[in-house]
Order: C-alpha cells, then structure tokens, then sequence
C-alpha cells in the first residue's frame, strides 16, 4: 500500500486525527525560523503515544550532528529528515551513530535533478522529493514530467509539493513512489489540518496501490 506521510503538524489533536485517519508517517519540524516549529517536549509527548506502525519525523534543516542527537535522544523518534544541504557522509554517519532511519529532502523539477540524487544513493533511506514548481505565468504547478526519471533511483521516494486529493492520482500515474506527502494542501490554518482535507487525502492516497 502507498505510503502516506503528513507533515507540519504541530498539535496533539491533528496528530491523533492523522493517526486515527491511517497516515503512516508524522512529520515535525525542529527549525528555529519556522512557523510550525514544534518544542522537543510536545514531540517526545506525542511520539510516545504514537503506535509502533506510525512514525514520528523530525524534520531538520543544516543543523549540526550534535542538535540533532540530542532531539533524537530527548524525544525518542526513530526517523529524521534533513531539508538543508547535508553531505551524503553526514546522512550516513547520523544514521549509524544514532541508529535511525534518514529522509533527505531534496528538489525535483526536471529529469536531469536525477543527477543529485546518486551521492545520496546506500547513504540515505527515503528520499522526499519536491516537485512543487511555477510555470511560466508564476502559477505553482507539479513537474510532474520529470518523475520519469526516477526510474533511474534505488532508494525508495516519497513525492511531496502541494500534493493533494485531486492531484495524487496523477502522481501515481507518473510514477511509483514508495508514500506521498501533503502539507500545506490540506491545512485549515497555518498550524491546524483541516480534518476533511486530510481524511479525503489520506483515503484516496490509501486506495491508489
């Protein structure tokens, strides 16, 4: 079955309604400037009443080894996902030292972005691929063209960038991504899901594979 991963979260209760609804993964962001930063105390309180089959995620962008252990040792969570400009070597060595799975966030807008992905290739566990773009009058569209290169990739892929109920369908008819994600399509307010929006994605990402 397709994967589904719902990140921003920020709260108890859209925690508990994704689990409820079937997500597989939660993810939380720990980065200073953003506004959906969650503490290390509401994370590790959620994460300890998460079940063993949904997996918190924390989401780091070029933050050092040393602030990333301690989140994973004060927390618990099991997974992290790096969205800056970690070196391959360093998304190796966390997850060894550390014992967890790691997700690097990359951009993927073309078919030739195939290319910075083979670094992170026996280095990394999941990629989250980007495909979020603007099309020539600056309206945010999917290049949904260049999944065809991931054909190429080994390391299983979650699709994310403004992934929604109605456009999930075309996703997988592009592609073969192990989950998707969603993100901002399926908020209510900036740091609340809309719980409709949310049970609709998850249902029809769900009924996909």
């Amino acid at each position: 079955m397709l994967k589904v991963k719902i990140c921003g979260i920020t709260n108890y209760d859209d925690a508990l309604n994704a689990t409820n609804l079937g997500a597989d993964y939660l993810g939380f962001q720990i980065i200073k400037d953003s506004p959906k930063k969650v503490s290390d105390k509401m994370l590790k309180e959620v994460n300890e009443k998460l079940p063993p089959f949904v997996l918190a995620v924390g989401i780091f962008i070029d933050q050092d080894s040393k602030a990333i252990t301690k989140v994973v040792k004060k927390t618990g969570i099991k997974v992290v996902q790096l969205n800056g400009s970690e070196t391959p070597e360093f998304c190796k060595a966390l997850a060894v030292s550390l014992g967890i799975k790691v997700f690097k966030y990359m951009k993927f807008t073309s078919v030739a972005d195939v290319i910075k992905l083979q670094p992170y290739t026996g280095n990394v566990d999941y990629f989250v691929l980007d495909i979020s773009t603007k099309d020539e009058q600056g309206n945010d569209i999917l290049a949904l063209d260049a999944l065809s290169a991931l054909e190429q990739v080994s390391v299983p892929y979650f699709i994310t960038g403004n992934i929604s109920s109605e456009n999930v369908g075309e996703v997988m008819e592009k592609s073969k991504p192990f989950g998707v994600e969603a993100d901002t399509s399926i908020e209510r307010l900036q740091r609340r899901k809309d719980f409709n929006k949310m049970a609709d994605f998850i249902k029809n990402a769900h009924s996909l594979r």
